[in-house]
């Protein structure tokens, strides 16, 4: 661990390849104290660390048991993007996103979102869309979460009707992610097919998805603003979930 620290504090200047072999070695420790500074390391490295490699590595440290690990790895992340150049670190992201695992696919949709609006090109926004129609819906999940968190460059035709088709996905969590993502993208998401698939999921069996989309319907500012919207969140404010309840007035008060 101590070995780990001390990489990590020579920064870039550590970055050779042997140095970066080690530290990917290290994320497969079987202490996770190991693990989790093995992560931070890597993410302190620069450029030079922006490989296929490491990122594989680190996707992998997302799904480690131990959460410090996780926190490390979302953290490198970010350093990566930062210390890096961007491209790099998305390239390798992208890489990812047509692995044969679908724990990487997801992985890689996820970081790809935390990275914001630093990620939003067009490859980025072509790939997640893709990545909406995975088998595998944890992967479904993630991508249509990452669209929500690219900003206002993911605000796309395309993308919108993408995210208001997942509002009918056969799993909950795709709903209620795809809810999420409509919010998040705000007004400029703020059209009639957007607002009325959110007030046909404000009605969603799933207690999750009506209070997802209540609080999507109040992120639309004053186009969601209709007697349909407002008689929605009135009749959700008599949910039988508190979290309906709560966002349903919530968004009126807005």
């Amino acid at each position: 661990m101590r070995a780990c620290e001390a990489f990590r504090n020579l920064a870039e200047n550590a970055a050779t390849n042997e140095v970066i072999a080690a530290l990917i070695n290290a994320t497969r420790d079987k202490d996770s104290h190991v693990r989790w500074k093995a992560c931070e390391a890597l993410g302190e490295l620069g450029e030079k660390a922006a490989t296929n490699e490491v990122v594989a590595a680190l996707l992998n440290a997302r799904r480690d048991k131990d959460s410090y690990v996780q926190l490390g790895a979302s953290e490198a992340f970010r350093n990566l993007a930062e210390k890096a150049a961007t491209n790099e670190v998305v390239a390798a992201l992208l890489n990812a996103m047509r692995d044969e695992e679908s724990y990487v696919r997801m992985g890689a949709c996820e970081a790809l979102g935390e990275l914001g609006e630093k990620a939003a090109t067009n490859e980025v926004i072509a790939a997640l869309l893709n990545a909406t129609r995975d088998k595998d819906y944890h992967v479904r999940r993630e991508a249509c979460q990452a669209l929500g968190n690219l900003g206002g460059k993911a605000a796309t035709n395309e993308v919108i009707a993408t995210l208001i088709n997942a509002t009918r996905d056969e799993i909950y969590g795709v709903r209620w992610r795809a809810c999420e993502a409509l919010g998040n993208l705000g007004a400029k998401a703020a059209a009639n097919e957007v607002i009325a698939a959110l007030i046909n999921a404000t009605r969603n069996e799933d207690s999750d998805v009506r209070w997802k989309a209540c609080e999507a319907l109040g992120k639309l500012g004053e186009k969601a603003a209709t007697y349909e919207v407002i008689a929605a969140l009135m009749n959700a404010t008599r949910d039988a979930d508190s979290y309906g309840r709560r966002e349903a007035c919530q968004a009126l008060r807005r």
